[in-house]
């Protein structure tokens, strides 16, 4: 490798540990990059002469106080763009990732569509953007591959290329899309350290691995555990349909719900009842486990499978229907009892806290901060 090349590398190497590590010593620095602390001064000088950091004094009572170095906020701008079923939402972050800016567009069943998606996104980019834009993150739900978001039916979309919205038509050099679940894997990221397994329940099912600082998706909610139950994506037997809210929502109400009229029309027509059962499992979790012990059980076989094959060293659980840690507990216990240690690990099971906009933001960071180095 060429030593203009190296150098460059470790000026991003440096860049993104303190980027990652905000208020972070030289030392740690140097440890967490394997540089000579000569060569690393020699990088950071360079790098605060080009406005990418600061460095602080922090008093430490007696003797000389500490230095950490900071990235300076105003050295570049990313925005992170969730699409969902709901709504596509958007916020600006400066380079420490503090929120700017945001903007939503709520989607309702009349504008779930290739079409409506895309003017959706167009606006909220537009009104996100903004001069030293490092790039554009947008993470969405459904099966995302290169630049279009394959299909997802629950937003009634299919092929919708982003790539040929933002770089032809709005003229965003740099973007990235990813699937929804990846992108909170970013988020987690920033906090747990080890190898990880995300996952997110709720209305949908949803599982991203995170392993040597890479995210891998997978599209569980889709996974056939029955032969019986017609899935909104036309296949039979999805575990969305035998252990998501879906599922919980029919025990809790009693009754039968088309699980395509369901997944068109939730918000419509079924959002305050999955509401209500999710206040009462928040405060009273166990005057509703009836209702999610089954589901839960379906969803715990999967996780366990993936979990053999994964080994990852956390399970983290998101999404607006975990609401209660007894919810995970379920899940442990049934995995623990069913599948042999050797086989999963010692994995720990937590409720994690993650920010879609944040990660796929964070994700622009990591994949285009070579561009504007020097």
């Amino acid at each position: 490798m060429p030593a203009p090349a190296v150098r460059k590398k470790n000026k991003k190497d440096v860049l993104l540990s303190i980027f990652e590590h905000d208020g972070i010593s030289r030392a740690s620095v140097a440890k967490i990059t394997n540089l000579a602390l000569s060569t690393l001064s020699y990088i950071i000088r360079e790098l605060e002469e080009e406005g990418f950091l600061e460095s602080e004094e922090l008093l430490q009572g007696r003797g000389r106080p500490a230095r950490v170095l900071k990235i300076n906020p105003g050295s570049w701008f990313t925005a992170g763009i969730k699409v969902g079923r709901e709504e596509v939402r958007g916020t600006l972050f400066d380079a420490r990732m503090i929120p700017i800016r945001n903007h939503s567009i709520k989607i309702l069943s009349e504008i779930r569509n290739n079409d409506g998606y895309t003017e959706a996104i167009k606006e909220v980019v537009e009104k996100l953007r903004c001069n030293q834009l490092l790039g554009i993150g947008v993470c969405s739900s459904g099966i995302v591959e290169d630049s279009r978001i394959v299909v997802s039916h629950l937003m009634n979309v299919r092929n919708l290329d982003i790539k040929e919205l933002l770089v032809k038509k709005l003229g965003i050099k740099r973007f990235i899309l990813m699937n929804d679940v990846d992108a909170l894997c970013y988020s987690v990221s920033k906090a747990v350290k080890e190898d990880f397994l995300v996952v997110t329940y709720g209305t949908g099912i949803g599982a991203s691995a995170w392993a040597k600082g890479q995210t891998r998706h997978f599209e569980i909610g889709h996974t056939i555990i029955s032969s019986e139950g017609k899935c909104y994506c036309g296949q039979t037997g999805c575990l969305e349909y035998h252990a998501s809210e879906y599922a919980v929502l029919k025990r809790f109400c009693g009754e039968k719900i088309n699980f395509e009229d369901f997944a068109r029309n939730e918000e419509e027509k079924y959002r305050s009842q999955i509401e209500q059962i999710r206040t009462i499992a928040s405060r009273d979790f166990m005057s509703v486990k009836a209702f999610y012990n089954d589901p839960l059980r379906k969803l715990a076989t999967v996780v366990g499978n993936l979990m053999m094959v994964l080994k990852p060293a956390r399970v983290v659980f998101l999404g607006e229907g975990m609401v209660n840690r007894k919810m995970i507990d379920i899940i442990e216990d049934y995995v623990i009892q069913n599948f042999n240690k050797e086989f999963i690990n010692d994995a720990t099971f937590t409720l994690g806290k993650a920010d879609w906009e944040h990660g796929v933001a964070s994700a622009v960071v990591h994949k285009f901060i070579a561009d504007i180095i020097k």
